[in-house]
C-alpha cells in the first residue's frame, strides 16, 4: 500500500517556510544544483510566455532547479493547449450539431478545454506557482544554504 496524506514537502521549500523543527527537516535530501532550467528550442508555439513568465516569478526563489524544467516545459505547453483550446471552444459554442439527425451535443472542445486545465493546475501546484502552494513562503537568504547555517547555529533570519 502507497503512503497516505499529503506528499511531503521538499526540504528547500520547508525552509523557506520557516520551518524551525529539527525532526521535520530532512538534512540529508538531495540537492539539486540551483541552476535555472534551459529553455527548451523545440517548445510548442506559445508556451514560450508561460515558461518566461514562470521564469520570471519563481525563478529567484531558489526552488527551481535545472531538473524542472521537464514540468515547466509539460506547464508551459499545456498552457498553450488550453488556451488554443478555449479560445476554438469559444468561437464554436458549448453545443455543437451531432453527426445523427442534426441534434445538439456537447462540444468536444469541453472536455479538451477541462483536461488541459486541471493538468495546468496541477503541474502549477508542483513548481509553487499558486496562491495556496506559495502561502507561507519568505524570500530566499542571501547566500545558498545561509537559512539553513544560521537555523542550525541557532540565530534567527527574517
Amino acid at each position: 500500500m502507497g503512503r497516505r496524506g499529503p506528499r511531503p514537502a521538499p526540504t528547500a521549500l520547508k525552509l523557506l517556510r520557516g520551518e524551525r523543527r529539527p525532526s521535520r527537516v530532512n538534512y540529508r535530501a538531495p540537492k539539486p544544483l540551483h541552476n535555472l532550467p534551459a529553455k527548451p528550442v523545440d517548445l510548442a508555439t506559445g508556451a514560450e510566455a508561460t515558461w518566461d513568465l514562470v521564469i520570471a516569478e519563481l525563478g529567484h526563489t531558489g526552488v527551481l532547479a535545472a531538473i524542472d524544467g521537464l514540468v515547466l516545459r509539460l506547464l508551459a505547453e499545456a498552457d498553450a493547449r488550453y488556451k488554443a483550446s478555449a479560445t476554438a471552444l469559444a468561437a464554436s459554442g458549448p453545443l455543437i450539431r451531432g453527426a445523427r439527425q442534426g441534434e445538439l451535443i456537447k462540444n468536444p472542445l469541453h472536455q479538451i478545454v477541462r483536461d488541459n486545465a486541471t493538468l495546468l493546475l496541477m503541474l502549477a501546484r508542483e513548481l509553487g506557482a499558486t496562491p495556496s502552494a506559495r502561502a507561507g513562503l519568505r524570500a530566499p537568504a542571501s547566500e545558498p544554504g545561509a537559512k539553513l547555517a544560521a537555523f542550525l547555529s541557532g540565530k534567527r533570519i527574517a
